[in-house]
This record gives structure tokens, C-alpha cells and sequence, in this order.
């Protein structure tokens, strides 16, 4: 019976990395691995895929999936692709290694994957009988391969500046807020008891992970939790709404994207008159859009068009700065913001397809 000879095709870089994406986002996993080995396996028509790390493969799919696999030892030019941090072709691919006397796999190429401080794994395309590889595959691949890194560097910088801000606990708010329950302890100790709680909540939303989401739900629950703790220590003079709906609630979106907003608002915002603030969260058109709007001190005009910058001044809010730019680096786009002498409104959007 003749072998099937399978067409490879050409497919627009782009449409590949979209599939990828929402994957990488959340750096090399065996999920993401899979993820990019099944999307270059069926898009680019290669006898079989391959994704490692440094250490064994993540994900394997394709001709020979019933002797290869996730857990397997790489083959040595994937360790020489990895130290060169270089691509390579191996012309008799897995065949000097695997000792399965019908293993249908040929030459492979060899892609590393970077992060910004060294390799974090590689792509491997196999040729088969039916799908050999010829130059423009290995061109392909080696493309991709430099996307793939540029992804999943962009991941390393979301999640650094995500730790950097988990860890800006600012001491102020601590002593405020302890002095705060303190005074209840006596005189309301219920309240005091249900402050501890919120404060307790509050520590766990800054040591969440990084690279993991949440819905939209349980941040805006952290954000209840940091209100309850001002809200006791500024009373009637903070008024807070937040209305989202269902829809929104189940959106899933990096940790600590409205928190800082709500802070930021009230540390910014906050004057001897009574501070109005709401938070509003709606879906629309596959997208997400949360509204932080406060009738406080507005931004100065020398000020704004900076304050969004990292590291610019101190007395307009590092949260927002950080904000901003995790966004960009989740999704190519960050806050949108517009201040007046008399409030100030934030916006962000995230699509809800992660």
C-alpha cells in the first residue's frame, strides 16, 4: 500500500502565534507545550512535533506518539541546540537513539526557546515518509521558534513586574489598617474580628501567583476586602459602588489589575471632602472593560502624560504604572485614563477568551 504523503503547508506566522498565546501567557507548562506542539503539528503539516524544556520532553504529538511522549529523555541534538542557543538539523533525527524496530521517524529540526537569561527548552519537527522536511520547513520553524521566545519573554516580564508589585505592601496602609482594627477591639469586636478577616484576605490577593488568573469575581472580591478596611477608617467620607455583571464576573484575567486602581484612587484621590468612587465591569463584543472612576483630586496636567511611565515621580501611583504595563505585555495594550480638576476615570480591557 503507498504511504500517504502528507501536504505541508504555509501558515501565516501570525495565525499560529494567536493559538499559542493565551498558553504562553502563562510560560513554558506542559499545557502551553502541548498547546504549540498540536497547533505546529496540524498547521504546518510535520511528520511530528516535539516541545521540551531543559530537562525532558513536555509534549509530543504525531507519527511515533505511541513510543515517544511527555516524560521522555531528549534526543542529544536537542541538548546541542539548547547549549549552542542555535538551531540545528539533525539528518537521522531520533533514529540513532530509539530502539523501537518501526519508529516512522526521520531527520529533525531543531529550534531553541529563550528566555531573557538563557534557554528554556525547544521546538523539534520531525520528517516522516509521508512529510520529509525540506528548507523551508526548517526556515519556518526557525521563525517560529524566535516568536515563540519573544512570547514567553514577554510572560517572564509580566510575571516580574506582577512579584514587584505583590511585594510593594505599602507600610503606611499596614499601620493605618492595624491601627484601624485596633481601635474596634473594644468597642466593636465583632467588627474588629471581620477586619482582621479582610486584612487576612488582603495579604492573601498580594502573595497570589503570578502567572496564574483569576476570574474577575475573585479580584473584585480582594477589592471588597481592601474597601472593608478603608471604608472603617474613613467612614462616611468614602462611598464605594461596584457593579459588574454576571458575564463579567466569569472573565479570568492576570491577578491585581483593579486592585491597584482602587488604591491608587483612594491614595490619590482622597481630600478633606468626602471621596465617591465606583467600579463598573461589563462584556461587550468578546471583550471585557472595567471602569475605576473617582470624584477626588485629579491629576495634574505637568503629571499626566507621564504617570503612566514606570518610575516616573513617586506621588502619582506605582500601581498604576505597573498596571499598565502588565497589561501591555499580556495584550499589547494598557490603561486608558483621563483625569479632571475634579475626579479621575481608569479603564481597562481585557477579551474574555483566554
Amino acid at each position: 500500500m503507498p504511504r500517504v504523503r502528507r501536504p505541508r503547508r504555509r501558515t501565516p506566522a501570525l495565525q499560529l502565534l494567536d493559538a499559542t498565546l493565551p498558553e504562553l501567557r502563562r510560560g513554558l507548562t506542559e499545557s502551553a507545550a502541548r498547546s504549540v506542539a498540536y497547533e505546529l503539528f496540524e498547521k504546518l503539516g510535520f511528520g511530528a512535533v516535539a516541545v521540551t524544556d531543559r530537562n525532558e520532553v513536555l509534549a509530543f504529538v504525531g507519527a511515533g506518539a505511541d513510543h515517544h511522549g511527555p516524560g521522555d529523555t531528549p534526543m542529544r541534538p536537542v541538548y546541542e541546540s539548547i547549549t549552542r542557543g542555535e538551531p540545528l538539523l539533525a539528518p537521522l533525527g531520533i533514529r540513532t537513539e530509539c530502539g523501537h524496530p518501526a519508529c516512522p521517524l526521520g531527520a529533525a529540526a531543531v529550534a531553541p526557546l529563550q528566555l531573557s537569561d538563557g534557554p528554556a527548552g525547544t521546538v523539534v519537527a520531525y520528517a516522516t515518509a509521508g512529510s520529509p522536511l525540506d528548507e523551508g520547513a526548517v526556515e519556518d520553524l526557525n521563525a517560529l521558534g524566535r516568536q515563540l521566545s519573544a512570547q514567553l519573554q514577554l510572560s517572564e516580564l509580566s510575571t516580574a513586574t506582577s512579584t514587584a508589585l505583590q511585594a510593594q505592601m505599602e507600610p503606611h496602609f499596614v499601620f493605618n489598617a492595624l491601627n484601624t482594627i485596633a481601635s474596634f477591639i473594644r468597642t466593636e469586636p465583632e467588627r474588629a474580628r471581620k477586619l482582621v478577616l479582610a486584612f487576612a484576605d488582603h495579604l492573601r490577593s498580594r502573595l497570589a501567583r503570578p502567572g496564574e488568573f483569576v476570574t474577575l469575581e475573585e479580584e473584585l472580591r480582594h477589592v471588597r476586602s481592601y474597601l472593608e478596611l478603608e471604608q472603617a477608617r474613613f467612614g462616611s467620607q468614602l462611598q464605594v459602588t461596584i457593579d459588574a455583571d454576571r458575564d463579567a464576573l466569569a472573565v479570568r484575567l492576570p491577578p491585581l489589575l483593579v486592585q491597584p486602581l482602587v488604591e491608587n484612587a483612594i491614595k490619590h484621590g482622597k481630600t478633606d471632602r468626602p471621596l465617591h468612587l465606583s467600579v463598573r465591569a461589563r462584556v461587550r463584543r468578546g471583550r471585557l472593560r472595567v471602569t475605576v472612576r473617582d470624584d477626588g483630586r485629579g491629576i495634574a496636567r505637568d503629571v499626566i502624560d507621564h504617570v503612566l511611565e514606570q518610575g516616573v515621580g513617586e506621588g502619582t501611583g506605582l500601581g498604576l504604572a505597573n498596571v499598565h504595563l502588565r497589561l501591555k505585555a499580556h495584550y499589547g495594550e494598557g490603561v486608558r485614563l483621563r483625569s479632571f480638576p475634579f475626579g479621575t476615570i481608569v479603564r481597562l480591557e481585557v477579551p474574555t477568551a483566554q
